[in-house]
């Protein structure tokens, strides 16, 4: 192979692992500033998960109401992973997903502890491969029966994400928070594990468990831009397989159906042979593995932008003064935990003494965010809307 060539497949390497850095350094960010930077208020960290979409897709189509922490941004956010998937399939993971990364960074540390890429027994990998579609399942009904029983209680104000305590995404967002533990204590115990799998057996958690790469896994057939291997010019000598994060064997196949393919293309950067391994669609259409990346992050970066320019995009929470504006009217299920008894009481007008007296606060944890004091006191943020929206309507009497 010209040594030219070993350069050029290198430096795409290298710009793939920039920008997974640089997303990974983005989102990780606005875990942080979603903690600690009050003024303006970042959305809540699920409003920034593509998957947040599947969630409460049910919620939103048959009942017209988002689940808690769930906004317009997660819609727009699966809408771009699905564009990227319908042109280079499973692309989100493999050049975009923070967890993904995470779990390629410590599969390197795992090669060189062990001096080499260690692989699952075939006989104990096929079927945990499913296991992540049976968890999609049992989130997408878990999540119905919970959104069932909040409309049949009346109570569709804060629908849970019923994941969430669960989620090693979430953990991860909250590592820096005091509520790690308090919420998240089993997400962390599996982020643990995830992180632990990683340095056994790369992607563990994309392999065996995400429901986002499940939900793609069912789609992955219909990209149109897959990996194609020339058997004629191929010298079977494994570099793609050995090298391949999911454990593919690319080696065997003319063209990379495999629905775990995660289209990362690091089998095409590392074959040694010029035009063996490569990425083509229709009519034979050809794609470097740097125009991969570029083009997915090119589809995240308009659909986000021109979302986010139009308004649908929201990155921070609006006050609660400015979404009464909006709507035109006080209504107490506009009230959040993010909110502080102050902010309440300035919009609704509801006296500061009666808020006080109600809740038995002092004049400090008034000027508190509600999220932050209502474990102290045992209450929660639907008992202040429903307090507050009954003060009012006694006025009106």
């Amino acid at each position: 192979m010209e040594k030219s060539n070993k350069k050029i497949q290198n430096l795409f390497r290298a710009i793939r692992w920039l920008f997974l850095f640089l997303i990974l350094v983005f989102v990780t960010s606005i875990g942080l500033m979603h903690q600690y930077l009050q003024k303006p208020k970042l959305l809540s960290t699920d409003a920034f998960c593509p998957f947040g979409g599947i969630e409460s897709f049910f919620s939103s189509v048959v009942y017209g109401v988002m689940l808690k922490r769930i906004m317009l941004s997660s819609f727009i956010l699966l809408i771009a992973v699905l564009i990227a998937a319908v042109i280079f399939r499973r692309a989100f993971c493999g050049q975009i997903c923070v967890l993904g990364t995470i779990q390629e960074f410590f599969a390197k540390i795992g090669q060189f502890i062990f001096k080499k890429r260690l692989n699952m027994p075939k006989m104990v990998d096929k079927p945990l491969r499913y296991l992540k579609y049976l968890v999609l399942l049992v989130i997408v009904v878990w999540q119905i029966t919970a959104v069932y029983q909040a409309v049949k209680a009346g109570n569709t104000n804060e629908i849970p994400l019923v994941i969430r305590p669960y989620d090693p995404w979430a953990a991860y967002m909250h590592l820096a928070s005091a509520d790690l533990f308090a919420e998240f204590t089993i997400g962390f115990i599996v982020l643990i594990v995830v992180l632990i799998g990683s340095v056994l057996y790369d992607r563990f958690f994309c392999k065996y468990l995400c429901p986002m790469g499940a939900t793609l896994g069912l789609i992955n057939r219909i990209g149109l831009f897959k990996v194609t291997r020339n058997d004629k010019t191929c010298i079977h000598c494994k570099a793609c397989n050995k090298v391949c994060p999911v454990n593919i064997d690319v080696m065997s196949v003319e063209i990379v159906n495999s629905s775990e393919c995660i289209n990362c293309n690091e089998c095409v950067n590392k074959c040694p042979v010029p035009d063996t391994l490569y990425v083509e669609g229709p009519k034979k259409i050809k794609a470097s593995p740097l125009a991969v990346t570029l083009i997915t992050l090119l589809i995240f970066g308009l659909v986000l932008g021109i979302t986010t320019v139009s308004g649908q995009f929201q990155w921070f929470q609006q006050s609660l003064e400015k979404e009464v504006e909006k709507l035109g009217t006080f209504d107490a299920s506009l009230i959040k935990g993010s909110q502080t008894f102050k902010e309440v009481s300035d919009v609704s007008k509801v006296p500061k003494e009666a808020i006080i007296e109600k809740f038995k606060i002092t004049e400090e944890e008034f000027n508190s965010p509600i999220k932050e004091i209502k474990d102290k006191y045992d209450f929660e943020t639907e008992e202040v809307r429903e307090f507050i929206k009954e003060y009012l309507e006694s006025k009106k009497l």
